[in-house]
C-alpha cells in the first residue's frame, strides 16, 4: 500500500490573491516591525493588470494601500507625478492612495482622457473599476496643459467607457469664467461607432429664408455597414433630405452612396416671378483593395441627377458652377496563367446648361493573347509554321443620349446607336536569311465592324423628328435600322 503525504497552506485573511512586484531605481526601505516597503527613484509598481509608476511610493502591508506622491524641485514647481494605469484606464496626480483590495483610490490634482475629453479635477474618488467620482472639475476637448478653454463644474461622475454626468457647469475661456451656466452635462464617452442624432444648426438665406440643417440620425448596422439619414428645413418651404450609407470591409472594399431629394421654392404663390422645383441627386464611390482579388478589380465613381441639382443647392458656390457631371462605373478580370482578358464600362455625362445626357451602357472588350495552335507542349524541332501566331481583339459598344426637359422612350430609341469591332491578327515569324542581315516577318490582319444604322447614299439622313426644347427646335435626323448584321471586311497584308 502507498502513502501519499499531503499538505495544506493557510493564507492570511490579509494578503492578496495576485502577486505584487516592485522595483526602485534609487533605493527600497522595508519596516519590518511596520509591514511596510518605501520605494524612491524611478519607481514601478505592478498588481494584476494595475500599473503604477511614481518618484517615490509607500506599500503598507497592513492595510494593502499603496500611496505615492510626486516629486518637486527646491522652488517647488512639479518635476514628475505618479502615473496610475489599469486596463484602459490610466491618470496622473500629484497623490495616489489606492487600496488594492477594495479597488478604492483616492487622488489629487488628477488628470485623466475619456475619449476625446480631458478632465482635470481637484480630487478624484475611484469607488470601484469603472466609476470615479471628481470634485470641482475641470473638462476640455484641448490637450494643452493650460487648455484655452474649459467647462468648470462642482461635481462630476465618470463611467469609464460609457458616460459622464456633471452638476452645474460654465465655460470659461484662457482661464475667465463666463457668467453662462448649465444646469447639468450628460457626456456619452463610447469608443468606436454608436448610434445616435445628429444636431441641427441654424442658417439664414436670402432664397430660402430661415433654416434648420444637418438634423438627422445616424445608425449602425453592423460591423460592416452604417447609414445616415438627414434633411434641411427652410421657412420659406424648402426642404432636402439625404439618405447616405456608407460600407468598409478591412484589406477587401470600401464605399459609400448618397441620395438627396431637394424640394425648392422661390418667391410665393402667385407672384409672376414664383418658381417651385424637385431635384434629385446621386452619388456612388467603391474602391476594391488591388490585394483582395487579383486579377480582378472594379470600381465606381458615380456622380448623376437633375441637371438642376447643383444650381438649387445652398451655401455651396462650388457645387452652384458646376455644370459638368460624369460617372464611370468598370470591371476588368485577367485569367492567371491564361491569354484572357475581359473589361467592362459604364459610363455617363451630362451638361447642365444645355441639359443633354449622355449615356454609354455597357461597353465591353475582350482579347485574347498571341497563340501558336501548331507549337505543342513537347514539340521537338523548330519548324516555320510553329511560329505561327494568332490573336484576337474585340470591342462591343452602346449609346444613346437624352434631353431631361423632354424626356421621351420614343426619342431615346431614336438616339440609341450600338457597335462592334473584331480584328484578328495573325503573325509569322520566320528565321533570318542571308546570313542574318534580313528579317522576314509577315502578317495578316482580318477585321469586321458591326454597325446597327447608317447614313442615306449621299450621306445624308433623310428623315427629321424636332424636339422641343426652351420652346425652339431642335434638328435630329434618325438612323435607318435593320433587322440583321451588317458588316464590312478590312484585309490588310504587309511584310
Amino acid at each position: 500500500m502507498t502513502t501519499i503525504d499531503t499538505f495544506s497552506t493557510k493564507y492570511s485573511k490579509d494578503s492578496l490573491d495576485a502577486p505584487l512586484k516592485y522595483e526602485a531605481a534609487d533605493s527600497a526601505v522595508i519596516l519590518i516591525k511596520d509591514k511596510k516597503v518605501l520605494l524612491y527613484g524611478k519607481t514601478k509598481t505592478e498588481y494584476k493588470d494595475i500599473t503604477l509608476t511614481a518618484p517615490k511610493v509607500e506599500l503598507d502591508q497592513a492595510t494593502q494601500i499603496v500611496t505615492a506622491v510626486n516629486a518637486t524641485d527646491s522652488n517647488g514647481v512639479v518635476t514628475s507625478q505618479a502615473h496610475f494605469k489599469s486596463g484602459t484606464n490610466e491618470f496622473t496626480s500629484d497623490t495616489i492612495r489606492y487600496n488594492f483590495k477594495t479597488q478604492v483610490g483616492l487622488t489629487r490634482n488628477t488628470t485623466t482622457q475619456e475619449g476625446e475629453i480631458f478632465v482635470n479635477g481637484d480630487q478624484a474618488k475611484k469607488v470601484n473599476e469603472t466609476t470615479t467620482f471628481i470634485k470641482r472639475a475641470r473638462f476640455t476637448t484641448c490637450n494643452l496643459d493650460e487648455p484655452h478653454f474649459a467647462f468648470l463644474t462642482p461635481k462630476m461622475k465618470v463611467i469609464n467607457g460609457k458616460l459622464a454626468v456633471s452638476g452645474p457647469a460654465h465655460p470659461e475661456f484662457e482661464g475667465v469664467p463666463v457668467p453662462l451656466w448649465l444646469p447639468f452635462g450628460f457626456y456619452p464617452l463610447s469608443k468606436g461607432r454608436h448610434s445616435g442624432l445628429l444636431p441641427p444648426r441654424f442658417s439664414a438665406n436670402e432664397q430660402f429664408g430661415l433654416g434648420l440643417e444637418g438634423l438627422g440620425y445616424y445608425k449602425v448596422l453592423s460591423e460592416f455597414w452604417d447609414v445616415k439619414v438627414y434633411g434641411n428645413v427652410y421657412s420659406y418651404g424648402g426642404w432636402s433630405i439625404n439618405l447616405n450609407p456608407t460600407y468598409r470591409k478591412r484589406y477587401r472594399y470600401s464605399g459609400a452612396f448618397n441620395l438627396s431629394l431637394l424640394a425648392t421654392k422661390f418667391n410665393f404663390k402667385g407672384d409672376p416671378d414664383f418658381l417651385k422645383n424637385k431635384t434629385f441627386s446621386v452619388t456612388w464611390g467603391h474602391n476594391v483593395d488591388g490585394k483582395a482579388r487579383p486579377g480582378t478589380s472594379f470600381s465606381a465613381n458615380v456622380n448623376a441627377g437633375s441637371t438642376r441639382y447643383n444650381q438649387l443647392v445652398t451655401n455651396n458656390t462650388r457645387q452652384n458652377f458646376q455644370n459638368q457631371l460624369s460617372s464611370s462605373i468598370s470591371y476588368s478580370k485577367n485569367w492567371i496563367g491564361k491569354p484572357y482578358n475581359l473589361t467592362l464600362s459604364a459610363n455617363h455625362n451630362q451638361n447642365n446648361l444645355t441639359r443633354l445626357v449622355n449615356v454609354s451602357l455597357p461597353d465591353a472588350g475582350f482579347s485574347v493573347s498571341t497563340l501558336y495552335p501548331f507549337q505543342g507542349k513537347n514539340s521537338v524541332g523548330n519548324k516555320w509554321y510553329q511560329k505561327l501566331g494568332v490573336a484576337y481583339n474585340g470591342t462591343f459598344r452602346n449609346q444613346f443620349s437624352f434631353y431631361d426637359t423632354a424626356f421621351r422612350l420614343k426619342d431615346l430609341i431614336d438616339t440609341f446607336q450600338w457597335g462592334a469591332q473584331h480584328n484578328f491578327p495573325v503573325t509569322l515569324a520566320l528565321p533570318p536569311i542571308a546570313g542574318g542581315a534580313v528579317i522576314v516577318s509577315p502578317g495578316i490582319s482580318y477585321s469586321q465592324v458591326w454597325i446597327a444604322q447608317k447614313c442615306g447614299a449621299n450621306g445624308i439622313r433623310p428623315n427629321k423628328i424636332r424636339y422641343h426644347h426652351h420652346q425652339r427646335f431642335l434638328h435630329r435626323s434618325p438612323a435607318y435600322f435593320f433587322t440583321g448584321f451588317q458588316y464590312g471586311h478590312f484585309r490588310n497584308l504587309s511584310i
